[in-house]
């Protein structure tokens, strides 16, 4: 028995198995959308979900904020699609539209947006970066139950028409806020991110973050499901409510697995660099664990780079834990969410990485470094069981 593993943007491995062990598999080959991507998007905008077409939707002389949200397939061409749409279709001025990133790591496809357009459209559109260190960039709108500010970014609060293009997850999966997840928290200040990413309260995570959405006038919203890697399973735009109660479940369709626990569990990160990356890796971590023995091994196929985060460079103290404590404090960085992931199943499963970091760094959080894909094969010849989950970040094991 055997399974193929891609895993960064063009790497692959191969599992081999014996007939005496067990080998079990999620969302090998989930299948991504029949025709062009324009179809796509042009289909959702013009049958939207119980609301009338997108262009009927915006008047000359409206200011459009478009809202980007994280990890979403082919963003660039989304965006490109979107704006070809407007200007065919409706007479919103190009000046008057911002397209709105949550962070630099989402921001990074701008300039492959720049290849995609035409000079003069690319240049007459306005572009931002979401800050949430800066509070004149930001907005009150409400208070939480507990009583904590609600702010978001204010270019989206001031806008006549704000149009979230947001992912579409299982609401499980670790760090996920639900349906409204990539307006909030993404899109609120650093304050409110870290709480929640130190905190985990799932629950009150997903009602602040309809009430956001919910203040901020949000109708309309367009929610693209992920296929494997780059590839996009589904679009779909269209009235808030009625898709709250109907998009989750396209999710949860392709990406929701029952999988008992294994001895040795193989996760992997397909995609470009913008979905390589720590908090990708968390969500990874926590499902992995999930379809693990205690004591077992995991093992994340990436191709995660660079230095590490302030935060993932305290695991090598022996008191990370007051160390991150301190720093969520004094100086919050939004990867503690992953270094704080990584701290509590480090000592309870044995972790082995396959990325681009240097192994030094690899070892220094905790870790076991993989220099090449064929160590791994020696890990599945010692295993019983073995579960291999392609896009591990977006599965959620029910």
């Amino acid at each position: 028995m055997s399974v193929d593993l891609h895993y960064g943007a063009s790497h692959s491995l191969t599992i081999d198995c014996t007939t005496e062990q067990v080998l079990t598999s999620a969302s090998l080959n989930v299948e991504p959308i029949i025709g062009t991507l324009k179809d796509a998007v042009y289909s959702s905008l013009e049958q939207s979900i119980h609301f009338p077409a997108f262009r009927e939707i915006v008047f000359p002389e409206d200011t459009l904020a478009i809202a980007v949200g994280e990890s979403i397939p082919r963003t660039a061409e989304i965006l490109a699609t979107i704006i070809e749409y407007i200007q065919t279709y409706t007479e919103v001025a190009l000046e008057d539209i911002t397209i709105v990133f949550a962070n630099e790591s989402t921001a990074s496809v701008e300039a492959q947006l720049k290849h995609l357009l035409d000079e003069f459209v690319y240049s007459t559109l306005t572009f931002e970066v979401h800050n949430p260190d800066i509070p004149e960039e930001l907005a009150y709108l409400t208070a939480t139950e507990e009583g904590e500010p609600i702010r978001l970014n204010k270019t989206l609060v001031d806008s006549d028409v704000v149009f979230p293009i947001c992912s579409n997850l299982p609401d499980s999966i670790f760090g996920y806020a639900g349906f409204f997840h990539d307006l909030f928290p993404l899109y609120t200040e650093t304050e409110t991110i870290l709480r929640f990413r130190s905190y985990q309260n799932a629950a009150s995570l997903k009602r602040d973050s309809m009430e956001a959405a919910n203040m901020l006038g949000v109708q309309y919203v367009m929610k693209v499901t992920p296929a494997n890697g780059d590839e996009i399973h589904n679009i779909t735009a269209g009235d808030i409510f009625t898709l709250q109660n109907s998009v989750p479940a396209i999710a949860d369709a392709i990406w929701g697995h029952s999988l008992s626990e294994s001895d040795l569990s193989i996760g992997t990160l397909s995609g470009p660099y913008q979905h390589q990356t720590w908090d990708n890796l968390a969500r990874a971590l926590n499902t992995l664990a999930k379809s693990t023995a205690s004591t077992g091994a995991i093992v994340i196929c990436s191709e995660l780079s660079g230095p590490l985060p302030a935060p993932l460079r305290l695991l090598a103290s022996n008191d990370a834990h007051q160390k991150l404590s301190e720093q969520l404090k004094q100086q919050p960085d939004i990867d503690i969410q992953a270094a704080q992931e990584i701290l509590r199943l480090r000592d309870e499963y044995h972790i082995y990485l396959l990325s681009n970091l240097s192994g030094d760094d690899v070892e220094s959080i905790g870790l076991a470094n993989i220099e090449s894909p064929s160590q791994i094969n020696n890990l599945v010849t010692a295993a019983k069981k073995v579960n291999c989950l392609l896009d591990a970040h977006r599965i959620a094991i029910k």
